[in-house]
């Protein structure tokens, strides 16, 4: 009888564990979240998401892809793959190619691209550029996009400058003067040459044109069919990007889990990816936009892309991007 007992509390107790516990009954969607380049610290929010449990919370097992933004944007608007982290130029650019892909969570305020020069080069605004050479990593990508910008904004032409294809190696062509200037991100190289104790000038795109930035980014058949998930997703990467920004020495260390070699680097080093870290989350969104304002700054970007010939034709700006997902 006492065994009967027994058995019978301890099946009532596993009950009223597993009611207390719904979630673990509902086994987690697996699902790659597609990123650039490679682990950096810049890719923080998703880091802290995985390791504060944001992404399993929502339902979702989250798995970090690296690798070409071009050939991850067509997997997605293929509806091989439901999420990526994408700038908004290659959104635009999919979709003008007829590749139904759209935003659903605008991750950047700012446009992370500007112009870097030494002090000396007395490079103070865009007319400054005039008659110099500057680098980038080549004529594509978000560094060319956000030079024209600034370049347009202030009345310049191709003839009025040079631009000399370095691939990723402004810091060092800036600072053994192979060219007058550099095309850098914002939250990296800037850092990276203050910290070492470089004097410069920086033209921020974002102070010349509001263009829009990184945004997670989906597909029209996933939306429609589920838009639930979409949601979930949306939400947990907001409230990633929120968490690191008002927890950023937790997060800088939750970063260390992710990034080879990051736990290793000298002091010196290790302190440059920091301030990486928080310089990023200086141009990060953290609340959601109004319509009209989000709605201007697609506009702004596809009107660009029009006149640079990366476009061929307009395409409806309203269906490049959803602003219910995230709020």
């Amino acid at each position: 009888m006492k065994k009967t007992s027994l058995i019978f509390s301890l099946i009532v107790i596993i009950l009223l564990v597993s009611a207390c516990n719904p979630r673990q009954a509902t086994p987690l969607r697996t699902i790659n979240l597609n990123l650039t380049y490679i682990p950096n610290v810049q890719f923080a929010p998703f880091y802290v998401g995985i390791e504060k449990g944001f992404f399993s919370e929502a339902g979702i097992d989250v798995k970090i892809v690296y690798g070409n933004e071009a050939d991850m944007i067509a997997l997605i608007g293929a509806g091989k793959e439901t999420f990526m982290i994408a700038s908004g130029e290659q959104v635009l650019m999919a979709r003008g190619q007829g590749l139904p892909v759209r935003s659903v969570v605008n991750w950047y305020s700012d446009y992370p691209v500007g112009v870097a020069s030494l002090k000396s080069a007395n490079i103070k605004q865009a007319s400054d550029l005039v008659g110099k050479e500057i680098g980038l990593p080549g004529l594509f990508g978000a560094s060319y996009i956000g030079f024209e910008a600034l370049a347009r904004a202030a009345n310049l032409s191709d003839s009025d400058y040079s631009l000399k294809s370095i691939g990723f190696t402004q810091v060092e062509s800036l600072i053994t003067e192979q060219v007058d200037a550099v095309v850098i991100y914002i939250a990296n190289e800037a850092v990276q040459l203050k910290t070492r104790g470089y004097d410069i000038d920086v033209l921020k795109v974002s102070d010349a044109l509001d263009l829009v930035g990184n945004c997670l980014v989906s597909n029209e058949k996933s939306i429609a069919e589920e838009p639930e998930l979409i949601k979930a997703m949306a939400l947990a990467v907001t409230k990633s990007v929120r968490y690191v920004a008002e927890n950023p020495e937790e997060s800088f260390e939750i970063c260390k889990k992710h990034i080879d070699n990051l736990a290793d680097l000298s002091p010196e080093e290790l302190d440059i990816q920091r301030q990486v870290m928080l310089s990023s989350i200086a141009i990060w969104q953290l609340e959601p936009l109004e319509h009209s304002v989000q709605k201007q700054k697609w506009q702004n970007m596809h009107d660009l892309l029009l006149e640079l010939g990366l476009l061929s034709a307009a395409v409806d700006v309203e269906g490049a991007f959803s602003d219910t997902f995230d709020r």
